[in-house]
């Protein structure tokens, strides 16, 4: 029998998480409360599979990942997701795409709807020129709503969408400095959880969620506001399609 802590550790490495036990604390700071039984589930902007290959591993009957990786670019990234999932042997639950999300949400067949969509590190690379402005520009709100409104189309009524970012407020930027925990975020490219809410709202989802995201090791002791402020202002937050 296959022992689930070594599937664990080999995915952590190929997905690029130091150990199984680091994989599975950030899955955990993510997923609470996410049942993925049997579930259809979408990571966009997947990378190297993290979450897709999580949902597979928690037996998700379907796991498709979505990369917009140019045809003919030397990222490789898409590449390695596939090779992820054939080394692990999920070839049967997951896929993967060469797309974006409007493109695929225009392109999907009649009746595609996810239970679970997973945006880990991603909701402010959709439109990083209307992000900047979500707080305060109604054009960038509706422009980003030409791409929420389709998820929401391919989403499941009662379907869950995980977004996991940084938010803007951060003391090493509102000083002008740059942060010795986030050397290369633009934070000015991020927006805090409640304007997030407020466009999610808009475009069909309810019933949010949100809280920090620990620090591994540290758990619960980093999920207050004031160190998250000091360090990565990193939040999770769950919406239902509505």
């Amino acid at each position: 029998m296959t022992n689930l802590n070594d599937v664990y550790e080999r995915a952590a490495r190929h997905v690029g998480y130091a150990n199984g036990k680091r994989y599975r604390a950030r899955a955990n700071s993510l997923f609470k409360g996410v049942y993925f039984k049997g579930a259809s589930v979408l990571e966009i902007g997947c990378g190297a599979g993290a979450w897709a290959i999580w949902a597979a591993l928690q037996g998700a009957a379907k796991s498709v990942g979505i990369e917009p990786e140019a045809k003919g670019s030397t990222n490789g990234t898409l590449d390695l997701f596939r090779k992820n999932v054939k080394v692990l042997g999920l070839e049967r639950q997951i896929e993967a795409h060469a797309c974006t999300l409007q493109d695929f949400a225009a392109n999907a067949s009649a009746g595609t709807q996810f239970d679970i969509v997973v945006m880990y590190a991603v909701i402010n690379h959709l439109d990083e020129e209307a992000v900047v402005m979500l707080d305060r520009d109604e054009r960038m709100v509706e422009r980003f709503l030409g791409i929420l409104r389709p998820l929401r189309q391919i989403t499941r009524t009662g379907g869950t969408v995980v977004v996991s970012d940084c938010a803007r407020s951060n003391f090493w930027p509102d000083l002008g400095m740059t942060s010795p925990f986030a050397k290369s975020i633009e934070w000015f490219k991020h927006q805090n959880p409640p304007v997030w809410i407020r466009v999610f709202e808009r475009a069909g989802f309810r019933n949010a969620i949100w809280y920090w995201s620990p620090i591994y090791p540290f758990g619960k002791l980093s999920t207050n506001s004031f160190v998250q402020y000091l360090t990565r202002s990193h939040f999770v937050l769950r919406m239902n399609a509505v």
